[in-house]
């Protein structure tokens, strides 16, 4: 897919390009919090006398208590494509001038998708980017807590139950 094709005309992809890279980075570094709540709350369950053990009748926080932070970088992504959206628009106003080029042009529709085709497409890469970090949270949480550990259903958890 090229870039420039739902881009304002004259407008470089490399602002835009490190716009979206930097969203989805955000993410990333958000979702360390969940890691280290996590790493926090797995060392509750051991004994560190002469080696790792598991101590008995302990559970784990629940999953959606570890999460801390971790979604608000995804939404900090998705809400900044709304300033975005505004900015790809105000582009054709005040630097290229080409709002008259726009208006001239049989589809009536080019506008809008010029200015609202990439940030809808970075809030769908940023939700698809949460759904995947929530998953692979919850795999990290279910498969290195010990069973025993576990609270009880801790599937629902997921589904926010």
């Amino acid at each position: 897919m090229k870039l420039e094709r739902y881009l304002p005309l004259g407008m470089e992809k490399k602002p835009i390009s490190r716009w979206l890279l930097g969203g989805a980075l955000l993410g990333l570094v958000f979702d360390i919090s969940f890691l280290n709540n996590y790493q926090r709350a797995l060392s509750t369950l051991y004994q560190w006398y002469n080696g790792k053990k598991v101590l008995q009748n302990t559970l784990i926080a629940p999953f959606t208590s570890l999460l801390g932070y971790s979604p608000y970088g995804c939404l900090i992504a998705l809400i900044s494509m709304i300033p975005l959206a505004w900015y790809l628009w105000n582009y054709h106003f005040q630097e290229s001038k080409s709002i008259y080029t726009m208006r001239r042009l049989p589809r009536k529709g080019e506008l809008l998708r010029r200015c609202g085709t990439v940030p809808a497409l970075g809030a769908c890469l940023y939700l698809l980017e949460f759904v995947a970090l929530m998953l692979l949270n919850f795999a990290i949480y279910w498969s290195f807590t010990p069973k025993q550990c576990l609270p009880p259903f801790s599937w629902a958890a997921l589904f926010g139950g």
